[in-house]
């Protein structure tokens, strides 16, 4: 019982964490209106992000000592090579690609997770979690639509940052483990802010960096950095600690339906049949591996 609660319970978590990441992308919309680019919106809120939890876990954690030396560069190394890397990667290749065949390509992470886990750590996935992410992943097509042709080199870096994402993940959960949740978050959500300003400094591939130089676009940066990066993260982390990385990859398949309901909502995207059936698919898909999972773990405790 006490398993199935805690699975249960990270679902929910990861869930809530996808929901809060899917506010990103429309938040990140209004800030570019207002007057700044992608690499500048992904700095701020990095860094934003990163005073928040330093605050937080000055106030909740006043007496915990700092990790050790060796502990923080790991944690670093998890920020600036897994999250900044991914999403640089991911921004890169959205300004040559269609944005639907890059939801498409980009959500089969969840793929290279399971086989990795497989390869590495020799948990072979359940059936559960194979059909499940076969059904989310065509829901996920469905959803995008009929995608467009893009450039070699983006469909590239697209795969890259898949794969980057897949190994994060794995490094996280490794990571998290030797740590308490919200020193773990802050100090990963640092090095991704260095790992930002980095970027910033050498400006590589003729990039641009456009900071936000009025207050609407502060206030965008602001909310996103706090509701969808800080308030997401904390949920993601904890959630891991139940489900698992497998797990954790196949539920936030969800993201893409729920960044088109956001776009729906707020931005007056249209709301089309593909797009109702895809998220039927998804959403039913998880709901099921979910249930599956907590009914095997049950009849496992009975034994």
């Amino acid at each position: 019982m006490v398993l199935k609660n805690q699975r249960v319970i990270g679902t929910a978590l990861v869930m809530m964490s996808s929901l809060g990441f899917s506010i990103g992308p429309t938040l990140a919309k209004y800030a570019y209106d207002a007057g700044t680019n992608a690499l500048g919106v992904m700095t701020i809120r990095f860094t934003i992000a990163s005073v928040f939890m330093l605050v937080a876990r000055q106030i909740l954690m006043r007496q915990a000592p700092l990790p050790s030396f060796s502990l923080l560069l790991e944690m670093f190394a998890v920020g600036a090579l897994g999250i900044t890397t991914v999403s640089f990667t991911y921004f890169l290749a959205i300004e040559d690609i269609d944005t639907g065949l890059a939801i498409v390509i980009w959500y089969c992470n969840p793929l290279v997770v399971v086989f990795i886990s497989w390869i590495i750590y020799k948990k072979r996935p359940s059936r559960n979690i194979v059909v499940s992410l076969f059904f989310s992943i065509t829901g996920i097509a469905i959803t995008t639509g009929q995608v467009k042709s893009g450039s070699s080199g983006a469909i590239t870096l697209i795969f890259v940052s898949a794969f980057l994402f897949a190994f994060y993940l794995l490094g996280l959960s490794h990571t998290l483990k030797k740590t308490d949740l919200l020193t773990g978050v802050t100090f990963i959500n640092i090095g991704a802010s260095l790992g930002y300003w980095l970027i910033c400094a050498i400006l590589p591939f003729d990039l641009t960096v456009e900071f936000p130089s009025n207050t609407k676009s502060w206030l965008y940066i602001g909310a996103f950095a706090l509701f969808g990066t800080v308030v997401p993260f904390m949920f993601s982390f904890a959630g891991m600690k139940r489900v698992g990385p497998s797990m954790l990859s196949v539920i936030t398949t969800i993201e893409p339906v729920l960044a088109i309901m956001m776009g729906i909502i707020f931005l007056s995207e249209p709301l089309t049949t593909p797009r109702v059936i895809g998220a039927i698919f998804v959403i039913g898909a998880l709901i099921a591996l979910t249930m599956l999972e907590s009914r095997d773990e049950a009849a496992l405790e009975r034994r």
